[in-house]
């Protein structure tokens, strides 16, 4: 639903009931300092309500308590014993309320990232967004051939070179799995071809922890060492667990390198509702959410403090054709509901959108596009990815990459809502043009049509 915040609503009312002459105005000072940096929270689109998120809550606790999750090394199991959390057997291991509760509080609640300028460009908090690519595509269409074809590092690079230029794009993940590099390398390779080719910071894929060393080390020699990189990172590691509820070795190892380099990492839990969670909303961002806050205590045990955002990709498997919906509304319905419990957590969350089932930049790609890049913006999601997919996230596309930019520019707009200030009401201006003038060659037009 739309909300309308008590603050905003009291600043119509007064316009409304009383004459001109006693509207009562804040200052433009303070109506400009609300403005500058946020979005309006008149605007605001939130699926879940209070008692709905609540509800959720605390069925994700019941199911780390009761279900626990598979932690499969023994550095991870280790790590989680010894805060008090049962390991059990088969290597699950149930996490108790109170220790999710002493994560949170640990948790940062805001993380900048920054380009290698120094500049900050993704700043996550609250209802702020950034939008940037997805990862891993196995394929790109040529555009010179019209063929579809298996993506090599040129094509990253090139795909880079055109979102380094868009405005709406704030940071770049690799778009597409290399195909000409060794498999074992080729993630370090995509990420290098990403730094090369933007100075907008990189979220990234590792295949191992040994991956992610040389992907760190990497960008600390771009950013001028570690302890830079550290303190204005322009890396962050996309991770994600197993669906339902275990982790692998490689993900353990990740979550624990990051966290002690203090690398911000993105921990993504990807269910499919029907085939790796419930077949029900409700039950899938239940497991969700346990997944994602089973990241959040192993990684604040680790090193309290360190840098970690919540998030999920989850939509419906597609009994008929088997596929995973990629433009569906389920996906990014859900996607706002895990960003409403992000929000309870005073955690910055990680979103999907634009992208699109549709083969080709078509109509199908256009709407669905459109549609995710609006919920992602108006639900407050902070690092929203997978901009530029086609074909359930089997193509990347550099026309969609166009595309979705304007799509958010227009997104943004809607977000920001309305100024009202004594400026924009403009009832001496009203009054002094009246009924036979004009607007047009009016000083406040010239004074306010740009920013409007």
């Amino acid at each position: 639903m739309i909300q309308l915040s008590e603050q905003a609503v009291s600043r119509l009312y007064p316009v409304v009931r009383h004459p001109v002459r006693n509207i009562h105005y804040s200052s433009d000072e303070q109506e400009e300092r609300e403005m500058k940096d946020t979005f309006n929270p008149a605007v605001r689109l939130s699926v879940l309500t209070d008692k709905q998120v609540r509800q959720v809550h605390d069925a994700a606790l019941q199911v780390l308590e009761e279900t626990g999750v598979l932690i499969p090394t023994e550095e991870g199991r280790k790590i989680l014993g010894q805060a008090g959390c049962q390991v059990g057997e088969g290597h699950v291991v149930s996490i108790p309320s109170r220790r999710v509760e002493e994560a949170l509080k640990s948790t940062p609640q805001s993380i900048n990232l920054y380009g290698r300028t120094g500049d900050k460009y993704c700043e996550l908090e609250g209802w702020k967004t950034s939008f940037g690519t997805g990862s891993d595509c196995p394929f790109i269409y040529d555009r010179d051939t019209g063929e579809r074809r298996r993506c090599t590092q040129e094509d990253i690079l090139n795909g880079t070179l055109v979102l380094d230029a868009l405005e709406n794009i704030n940071f770049i993940m690799p778009m597409g799995i290399i195909s000409d590099r060794p498999t074992h390398s080729a993630d370090i390779h995509a990420a290098s071809a990403v730094m090369e080719g933007s100075v907008k910071p990189v979220v990234f894929t590792a295949e191992n922890a040994s991956n992610l060393n040389s992907c760190i080390d990497l960008a600390a020699a771009v950013s001028g060492g570690h302890k830079q990189l550290r303190e204005k990172p322009t890396i962050c590691l996309y991770n994600e667990p197993i669906s339902p509820l275990k982790y692998s070795p490689e993900v353990v190892d990740k979550l624990i390198l990051a966290s002690r380099q203090r690398i911000p990492v993105v921990f993504t839990p990807c269910p499919l509702g029907g085939a790796t969670a419930p077949a029900t909303a409700a039950g899938l961002i239940t497991q969700a959410t346990a997944e994602c806050l089973s990241g959040v205590v192993l990684h604040q045990l680790v090193n309290p403090g360190a840098p970690i955002i919540f998030g999920g990709v989850m939509y419906m498997l597609d009994m008929v054709t088997a596929v995973s919906p990629y433009g569906s509304p389920e996906l990014h319905q859900m996607c706002a509901a895990l960003t409403c419990m992000a929000h309870h957590y005073q955690l910055p969350m990680f979103g999907t959108c634009g992208c699109s089932d549709s083969k080709v930049v078509d109509a199908q790609a256009g709407l669905e596009m459109g549609f995710s890049v609006l919920t992602s913006t108006l639900s407050g999601q902070n690092l929203v990815h997978d901009i530029g997919y086609l074909e359930s996230g089997l193509i990347t596309s550099y026309e969609m990459y166009i595309l979705a930019d304007e799509a958010i520019g227009m997104a943004k707009h809607i977000a920001r809502g309305i100024r009202v200030t004594r400026e924009t009401l403009a009832t001496e201006v009203i009054h002094e043009v009246g009924h036979t003038g004009e607007f047009l060659m009016h000083d406040h037009t010239l004074n306010n049509f740009r920013q409007e």
